[in-house]
């Protein structure tokens, strides 16, 4: 029974030996994967680089980037003017069927505030010289 036992023992360590044999293997087998990974990325991006510095040193590929520089602006250009344009008759539009826009909104945030802060002013001003303010109930009724 005692050599079966040990025997079942030995037996168990030698499996757990071969399991972290294995964890071992894979983690060194899996660094080695990324350290080579690295290094060919390194290495693509290195030739990329080379072949974009060859390649430009071309008079067609110039003149292609050239243009392509171009048409991006132009392209920029033409939607920012279309940008304009839409706007344009969009307000035109809303004044048309008489709806305010955005801009007319902000127009009148923007009084509307200036008012709001004239108000203030005048408020407090009043309320220095001891006036009673609609916005103090208290003093009102004791005047």
């Amino acid at each position: 029974m005692a050599e079966r036992a040990n025997f079942v023992e030995e037996s168990k360590e030698r499996v757990q030996a071969a399991f972290h044999s294995v964890e071992d293997e894979l983690q060194r087998i899996q660094q080695q994967f990324d350290e080579r990974r690295t290094e060919l990325s390194e290495k693509t991006d290195e030739q990329l680089k080379k072949l974009q510095k060859e390649l430009r040193k071309y008079p067609m590929v110039k003149r292609a980037e050239s243009v392509r520089s171009d048409v991006r602006k132009e392209f920029e250009k033409q939607g920012k003017r279309l940008e304009k344009q839409l706007e344009s008759s969009l307000e035109s539009l809303l004044g048309l069927f008489q709806i305010a826009s955005r801009s007319d909104f902000e127009k009148l945030d923007k009084k509307l505030n200036r008012i709001s802060r004239r108000l203030n002013a005048l408020d407090k001003s009043l309320n220095g010289n001891g006036r009673p303010t609609p916005s103090n109930p208290k003093t009102a009724v004791a005047e």
